[in-house]
């Protein structure tokens, strides 16, 4: 649970069905909050992304003779 509430990709779920019931009763057109809607998903699609490639990509770590 705790890494939940670390994850970007929670909150900005969070983020895309608050604004999508907030502007649904202000009465903003449609066409807007579905296009934040669309924005909110590719930014969730690159973080995922990112992360996938960050995890399978090898660790190399620094040893003294490295550093010479």
């Amino acid at each position: 649970m705790k890494s939940l509430l670390h994850s970007r990709k929670f909150w900005l779920a969070v983020f895309g069905v608050v604004q999508t019931l907030v502007l649904y009763f202000v009465d903003v057109p449609k066409e807007i909050w579905m296009s934040i809607d669309a924005l909110v998903g590719v930014v969730i699609a690159g973080i995922a992304y990112e992360d996938g490639q960050e995890k399978s990509a090898p660790s190399y770590t620094l040893t003294e003779a490295d550093e010479e």
